[in-house]
């Protein structure tokens, strides 16, 4: 059992995490857009020479190809998709904070469906950053999943009210 069963203190712990995956994601996106005419070969390789990094590095000259590889328009796909991404996002912090079931279900759903990845990559992979992700993720899901009663009926959102049917 939980200490924090019925506190909302979590559920906005829940919700700013939205708001920063959200924010995140559209920087991401909007300076994914503003470079799709850039070389990103050639700007990842000033930057490695800007912080001294050495360019005939495996894993720096791994990244210069893959950089390479990408074109104008896979830039502006990803780039979107992050915009899209995180409005989406925001969308659900704001669903969090007016207490809308689609909103928990949306977050349920979307943790839930990282929780197999985690687990490989801690098998893969161990770090103790990677096993808190792990045990917070976990957290977050089942405090939704127990503290159902701080979100609205379904059947309060949709205006279906049982008091709004005539009697017989």
């Amino acid at each position: 059992m939980f200490a924090w069963k019925k506190s909302h203190l979590f559920l906005k712990y829940i919700i700013l995490e939205r708001i920063a995956k959200g924010t995140l994601a559209i920087l991401l996106g909007v300076g994914g857009l503003s470079m799709v005419h850039a070389d990103l070969s050639s700007l990842i390789q000033k930057i490695a020479q800007n912080l001294n990094v050495d360019i005939e590095n495996a894993l720096t000259g791994y990244l210069l190809h893959a950089a390479g590889l990408i074109s104008p328009g896979l830039l502006k796909v990803i780039s979107l998709g992050g915009v899209v991404y995180g409005a989406a996002n925001y969308l659900v912090a704001w669903g969090l904070h007016k207490r809308f079931r689609w909103a928990e279900y949306m977050t349920i759903l979307e943790i839930s469906a990282f929780i197999p990845v985690e687990i490989y990559a801690l098998n893969a992979h161990f770090s103790w950053f990677r096993l808190s992700a792990f045990g917070l993720n976990v957290a977050i899901v089942v405090y939704l999943i127990r503290n159902r009663s701080l979100f609205h009926p379904m059947k309060e959102e949709t205006g279906l009210a049982e008091t709004s049917l005539p009697p017989p």
